[in-house]
């Protein structure tokens, strides 16, 4: 028996005449919905409409989009420090998000997305859409560091090893020595047609201890490969013009690459190397005997670095550089520089007729330097040294410009022009140590420097620019420029406060193209340090390429 059985049949007439009526409001309220929606969207189509032609009046707005698209490649460029515990998008995905026209100027610019940074940056999917989006442009790719976990290397393995043809640039940057040597195992037999610069490096301070195995790369050819960056590591390459060679420091526990191996890699390329950078270091204990040095006919450039030094290598034993233009000796102990001016002097003038450049950064310079160096580097143009090791150097040039000036003959260092002081430690203007009495009394330093300008232009080789950098080359800045009105003397001054030579990465420059990949790689460790301390009781919550064996997540641009 229902509830309406007992209503009376004017009662169930009423009912069914009230139910149809809320049934035709229902209906009424649905298509009123609908048609408040349909308003929302047309105002919102018409709103965006109008900001559509406010942005056409916009001055960026009349640009071709030939001209974003330079724009958009040159904004790449710009790296700005992680902060917070997020990821940055990259720049890219950042613009193709603005507005219409700039994701359809994006999307269409093939160049755009032809860099990956995998894990940094780029997971499955948006390495999936960046190698659609890039098409066949040449490509940048960045692996590394922590790729440990599966998913990773089945994604470098599956997607972007079969494209290997269109790499233009390779950096390996791996956390372990098992990580770095899984990789180049998927080089051995490969051919990479297009590639022109690769780093390869492993940052392994826990198990990085023993010997690195050789091992052979591209077996099938790398015919374009001018640039190379390699750590400390016995890496056959293959036959190539190649230009440049650096050889890196691996970190942790030192591990001295063998001077054979270290021969074996330069030797097949000896003919057309013209930079070379030595700052790994390198065993030279047990140097054949009467053995012959590899001969670099076209080498301009040399940077040579203490830890190359330590362990007993001798470099002009091993390479003879007869066209030598620039010299950097970085962090060399006396011991270890002492060899290298005993050789040039000895050599002259066979040797370094060429030499235009040379720095000393951070060196501890010899007690016993004699004029026999300025006669054997007689060409010189362009001379560097740090602040607190140049007392000796200065000191000889300007005894020898005392002597020139007063026998009225040739100075040493005729074509000198251009003096660099490195400034690493604080300088202070306020010298409280100082009595009253003193406080005209320049310092040392500066006193010696005024000394070396006047003597210059005494003897007719007047310097033309003065540069002065590292992080307290402002201080030294202002209180020489004082000095210099005080003794009304003149000269042209450079001052570059950002550059530290105390820090061997600044022989790296930021236009240097492995400086971008120092850069995402030093800022993806310090992320991940961030997120690990953020973690409570160990606990550290990070997506996969992160750590080893982590939970897998995906980001798509």
């Amino acid at each position: 028996m229902t509830l309406t059985s007992g209503l009376s049949e004017a009662a169930q007439k009423e009912e069914e005449e009230l139910t149809l009526r809320i049934a035709a409001l229902e209906v009424k309220r649905q298509e009123l919905t609908s048609g408040l929606f349909h308003v929302h969207q047309t105002m919102r189509s018409l709103q965006s409409r109008i900001a559509q032609i406010k942005n056409e009046t916009a001055p960026i707005s009349c640009l071709p989009s030939d001209v974003l698209e330079i724009i958009f490649d040159e904004s790449r460029r710009v790296l700005f420090p992680w902060s917070g515990f997020r990821r940055p998008l990259p720049i890219e995905v950042q613009l193709s998000h603005v507005c219409r026209r700039w994701r359809q100027v994006a999307l269409n610019t093939p160049s755009l997305w032809n860099t990956l940074r995998v894990p940094i940056l780029h997971r499955e999917n948006a390495i999936k859409a960046y190698l659609y989006r890039c098409n066949q442009c040449p490509l940048s790719v960045h692996l590394g560091p922590q790729l440990s976990d599966r998913r990773i290397m089945d994604v470098i393995t599956s997607v972007l090893i079969p494209r290997i043809g269109q790499f233009r640039e390779l950096i390996l940057d791996t956390q372990d020595r098992q990580e770095l040597y899984s990789l180049l195992s998927h080089l051995v037999n490969t051919a990479a047609p297009c590639l022109q610069r690769l780093k390869i490096t492993s940052s392994d301070p826990a198990r990085g201890q023993g010997s690195y195995p050789p091992i052979e790369i591209f077996k099938q050819g790398a015919p374009l490969l001018s640039d190379v960056r390699l750590s400390a590591l016995p890496i056959t390459l293959p036959q190539a013009a190649v230009s440049t060679l650096h050889f890196d420091p691996l970190p942790g526990p030192v591990i001295p690459l063998p001077r054979s191996h270290l021969l074996s890699i330069i030797t097949p390329v000896a003919s057309s190397l013209t930079v070379l950078y030595l700052k790994g270091f390198v065993s030279g204990f047990h140097e054949e005997p009467g053995s012959a040095p590899v001969v670099l006919p076209a080498l301009r450039e040399l940077v040579v670095h203490g830890h190359a030094m330590i362990h007993g290598f001798n470099v002009f034993r091993n390479i003879s550089a007869p066209s030598l233009r620039f010299f950097t000796l970085f962090s060399l102990k006396r011991q270890a520089l002492s060899p290298i001016h005993k050789f040039m002097t000895r050599t002259s003038p066979d040797q370094f007729r060429s030499l235009r450049s040379l720095h000393y950064i951070d060196c501890e310079m010899d007690d016993d330097l004699d004029i026999y160096l300025p006669h054997a580097t007689s060409g010189l143009t362009h001379l560097s040294v740090s602040l607190g090791s140049h007392t000796h150097l200065m000191r000889l040039l300007s005894n020898s410009d005392k002597q020139a000036a007063l026998h009225r003959t040739k100075p040493l260092w005729p074509r000198l022009r251009t003096l660099t002081f490195h400034v690493a430690s604080p300088w202070s203007q306020d010298r409280d140590d100082v009595e009253s009495d003193e406080e005209d009394e320049l310092p040392p330093a500066i006193a010696l420097l005024l000394d070396v300008i006047q003597l210059r232009k005494t003897v007719g080789t007047e310097l033309e620019l003065l540069r002065l950098e590292g992080p307290h080359a402002r201080a030294f800045h202002d209180e020489l420029t004082l000095a210099l009105i005080k003794s009304q003397l003149q000269v042209n001054i450079d001052v570059l406060p950002g550059l530290s030579p105390d820090n061997d990465s600044q022989l790296l420059s930021s236009g240097d193209w492995a400086y971008s990949g120092l850069f995402y790689g030093s800022q993806y460790r310090t992320h991940l340090y961030r997120k690990m301390q953020s973690g409570s009781h160990g606990q550290h919550h990070l997506h996969w390429g992160s750590v080893p064996r982590g939970p897998g997540s995906s980001l798509s641009p």
